[in-house]
């Protein structure tokens, strides 16, 4: 199949009063990578410290939902643009738009994601689990997949007759290029650039800091969620198409160990490890250091604080690395 010219497929915008450009990036095979994040990987874009970028990401490879019984006229026509140079039948959650060139990032630089907008494209999802993994692989020893139907009028998913989840879009994937010298690393595991982080609270209104590793930041996101759980316990959440919209601004000189957030209520410190325990530590840990170094409190005033104030959540439990967020809420914060 003919691809269509980068150009047609990225669509600059005009200039905000802030001298600031919106950009468009749609999912196609020209625009996106799956599975890794790779420092070498030429950039589909490069911005500027403020542009905002409006996305439109794939999740749901149609071979995967026409093996699953979905007729072709059920399945947006969009994802089979979006998968046409793929010739199996996975799902293909980690269809990631991007990388992202930021101008002017460098090692020891911090990014910050701005999630202004995220929202379910299509009513359409896919959730499922494996032999041996997830939180209970003895007891679910098999595979299953599921297509899930998602009401977007009510903003729900059915799960049962009188069992409805309401939908809660994230993009489960956010993270920028590791060092070069790692070179090509799977997108399963999170990792000190993001990545598969996997946390439901990375929605709209919510900001994810990142430590610059390569030149350019390199930033990519994708594997979108209609919803998820704390801790995706099954291995996959409802797994869905999204569309959003972010501004990248760039800290020169602002560097941090692991990737932190806020959202409108909280501060959040993220903690990565193989080890649950060490994931709580290095969590907690952080947020001592950010009590410390931004909000000016003793380190162990902060850690007393944490104690009294703070929530460790299991974010992440079932790839490998585990991901464990400390949140402490800004309102007890009134200078």
């Amino acid at each position: 199949m003919r691809i269509a010219p980068l150009a047609l497929l990225l669509t600059l915008g005009v200039q905000t009063a802030a001298h600031a450009t919106i950009y468009e990036v749609k999912a196609t095979p020209a625009t996106v990578h799956r599975g890794f994040f790779d420092a070498s990987l030429k950039p589909i874009l490069t911005v500027d410290s403020g542009d905002t970028i409006r996305l439109e990401t794939a999740t749901g490879n149609p071979h995967y939902f026409e093996k699953l019984g979905v007729p072709k006229d059920k399945i947006p026509p969009e994802l089979y643009a979006a998968f046409a140079d793929v010739d199996n039948d996975g799902r293909g959650d980690h269809t990631l738009d991007g990388p992202i060139a930021i101008r002017g990032a460098e090692p020891g630089d911090t990014l910050e994601i701005r999630i202004i907008k995220v929202d379910v494209r299509f009513p359409i999802a896919g959730q499922g689990f494996r032999p041996g993994k997830g939180v209970l692989p003895d007891e679910f020893n098999y595979q299953k997949d599921k297509v899930v139907w998602i009401d977007l009028k009510k903003r729900s998913i059915e799960y049962a007759p009188g069992v409805e989840v309401p939908i809660k879009p994230f993009w489960g994937v956010i993270g920028v290029a590791p060092e070069a010298s790692r070179g090509r690393v799977p997108s399963g595991p999170p990792d000190v650039f993001g990545g598969n982080l996997d946390n439901q609270e990375l929605g709209a209104g919510s900001t994810l800091f990142l430590p610059v590793q390569a030149h350019g930041g390199l930033l990519s996101i994708g594997d979108g969620h209609a919803v998820q759980g704390e801790g995706e316990v099954a291995l996959s959440a409802v797994e869905t198409s999204l569309k959003g919209e972010v501004q990248v601004i760039l800290h020169k000189g602002m560097h941090l160990k692991t990737p932190r957030a806020e959202t409108p209520t909280d501060y959040m410190s993220i903690g990565l490890s193989p080890d649950l325990n060490e994931a709580a530590r290095l969590a907690t840990s952080d947020m001592v250091d950010f009590l410390a170094t931004v909000k000016g409190i003793p380190r162990d005033d902060a850690y007393l604080l944490c104690s009294a104030a703070m929530k460790l959540i299991v974010a992440e439990a079932v790839d490998g690395t585990k991901e464990v967020k400390a949140e402490i809420p800004k309102a007890i914060f009134h200078k």
